[in-house]
C-alpha cells in the first residue's frame, strides 16, 4: 500500500532531526577536546637586531614669552608731576629722566650746589672743625689719665703689635693707671668722646672727598658715618624722591599719568625689556629629572607655526606651582637675540626640553633589557646556535621605545625581546 504524501513528509522530517542531533553531538565533543596544533605548542621567540640610530629624551611643556627685566616706576613721594618726558611704545636708556614733581626744581639746585666751590669750602670747612675737635678730645684724655697712660695705651692699640709687645704694653698701661686716682666713669665718658671724634673726622673726610669727585661720586645710596655724609645721602634722597629715571635700556609698556596730575607713591609706569627676551614655561612635575640649567630648549610659537627657535634653559625654580590645580616645574629659558620673526612680551609656546641626545648610537628595544640589580642590566644575545647567552650590558639614555647600549653588544647582535604565543 503506497505512503499517504503525509507519511512521507513525517519520514523524511524524523531522519532529518537524527541527522542534526547527531551533527550537533560531534560538534559538542569537538569543541570540547579539540585536536592539539603543533604550531600552538611551541612559543615563538621574538628578536630584534641591535642597530644604530638617533636617541632623544625630551620633555615637553607650555608657556608664554616674557621679558627679562620689568619694573613698575612710582614717586617715593607725592606732588604735581611737572614733567613727563616719555609716552608708551618710547625706547629709553639707562638713567635718563622719565618724569618729575614739582619739588625737583628745588631738590637738584641744592643737590648741585653740594659740588659747587662754596660747597666745597663748606666741607673742607666741616673737616678743619673735626681735626679740631679730635685734638680736643684727645687731650681731654690726657689730661685726665697723664701721658704715661696715653703713651702706653697707644703702643697697645697700634695693629702691628706684636703680642709680647701687648702684654708689655698692657703691663705699663696698668701700673700707671693704678697711680692715678681717677672716677672710672669720668674715663669711660672721655673714651667716648674721643671715639666719637674720631669717627666724626673720617665722616667729614668722605664727604670732602665726594663733593670734590662731583654727583657721579653720588648716584646711589651711602653709609651715614656722621652728619656730613648724612646731609649728602638726604640731598641725594630728594631728588630721587622727586624724579624717575629709567633704570635699565628698554620700552615704555604703561603709562597711567599726565602732565599736571597729581600724584602718589603708586606706579604710572612700566618699563620693559624688549630686545633681551625669556620664555616662561611649565612641565610636569614627573619630568623634574629631564630639565636642568643649560639644557636646549625648541620653540614652536601660536603665531609662527613650524618655525621652531632653539634657546636655553637659564633657571628651574625650585619650588613646584600649582597651575589649574596641577602642580608643575617652572622653568626659565633664554632666547637668541635674533631671529627671522618678530617676538614680543605675551606670546605663546610650546616648549620642548633636550634632556638628553646620543646621535648614531647603539640602540635596542626597552623589552630586551633585564635588570640584574638598580642600574645594572643585561640582554639575552641569540647566538648561531639559537640559544639564549646572558650578556651584562652598560644603558645610557632611555626613552619609552628604545634603550642606548654604551657596551656589551655590537651592532648586529640579535637579541631577545620576549616570546609570544602564536595562533
Amino acid at each position: 500500500m503506497q505512503k499517504t504524501f503525509l507519511q512521507k513528509i513525517s519520514r523524511k522530517t524524523t531522519i532529518t532531526a537524527l541527522v542534526v542531533v547527531v551533527a550537533v553531538v560531534a560538534a559538542v565533543a569537538f569543541f570540547a577536546n579539540p585536536v592539539p596544533s603543533e604550531s600552538a605548542e611551541t612559543p615563538a621567540l621574538q628578536t630584534a637586531k641591535v642597530r644604530t640610530g638617533d636617541l632623544v629624551v625630551t620633555a615637553s611643556g607650555a608657556g608664554t614669552v616674557v621679558p627679562s627685566a620689568q619694573l613698575d616706576l612710582s614717586f617715593r613721594t607725592s606732588g604735581v608731576l611737572t614733567e613727563l618726558n616719555v609716552a608708551v611704545g618710547d625706547s629709553v636708556q639707562t638713567a635718563q629722566v622719565l618724569a618729575r614733581l614739582e619739588e625737583n626744581i628745588q631738590a637738584e639746585a641744592d643737590f648741585q650746589a653740594l659740588f659747587t666751590a662754596e660747597g666745597i669750602t663748606e666741607a673742607k670747612l666741616a673737616l678743619v672743625n673735626a681735626e679740631e675737635a679730635l685734638v680736643t678730645a684727645q687731650n681731654d684724655v690726657i689730661y685726665l689719665i697723664g701721658s704715661d697712660c696715653w703713651y702706653w695705651q697707644e703702643q697697645l692699640e697700634k695693629p702691628d703689635t706684636t703680642q709680647a709687645e701687648k702684654d708689655l704694653a698692657r703691663t705699663r698701661l696698668d701700673y700707671f693707671m693704678s697711680l692715678r686716682y681717677i672716677d672710672e666713669s669720668d674715663i669711660a665718658l672721655a673714651h667716648a668722646n674721643l671715639e666719637s671724634a674720631r669717627v666724626a673726622l673720617q665722616d667729614a673726610q668722605a664727604a670732602l672727598e665726594i663733593v670734590q669727585t662731583g654727583p657721579d661720586a653720588l648716584n646711589a645710596p651711602i653709609a651715614a658715618l656722621g652728619t656730613e655724609m648724612a646731609k649728602l645721602e638726604q640731598a641725594r634722597l630728594l631728588v630721587e624722591s622727586t624724579r624717575l629715571t629709567a633704570p635699565f635700556d628698554g620700552t615704555v609698556t604703561s603709562l597711567s599719568a599726565v602732565a599736571g596730575q597729581t600724584v602718589g607713591t603708586t606706579s604710572i609706569m612700566t618699563i620693559a625689556t624688549t630686545e633681551k627676551l625669556l620664555v616662561r614655561f611649565y612641565l610636569d612635575e614627573t619630568d623634574l629629572d629631564k630639565v636642568k640649567v643649560g639644557n636646549r630648549v625648541t620653540f614652536m610659537f601660536d603665531a609662527y607655526q613650524n618655525q621652531p627657535v632653539d634657546g636655553e634653559v637659564v633657571t628651574v625654580e625650585p619650588t613646584l606651582q600649582v597651575i589649574d590645580g596641577t602642580p608643575v616645574i617652572v622653568v626659565w629659558a633664554s632666547l637668541p637675540t635674533e631671529t627671522d620673526f618678530s617676538l614680543i612680551s605675551g606670546m605663546t609656546v610650546d616648549a620642548e626640553v633636550i634632556a638628553g641626545e646620543s646621535l648614531k648610537t647603539l640602540i635596542v628595544p626597552v623589552q630586551a633589557l633585564r635588570e640584574l640589580a638598580p642600574d645594572s642590566y643585561a640582554v639575552f644575545i641569540v647566538d648561531a646556535n639559537g640559544q639564549l647567552v646572558m650578556t651584562p650590558v652598560t644603558v645610557g639614555l632611555r626613552d619609552f621605545a628604545n634603550a642606548e647600549i654604551l657596551s656589551g653588544v655590537k651592532i648586529g647582535d640579535v637579541v631577545s625581546t620576549g616570546t609570544v604565543e602564536t595562533k
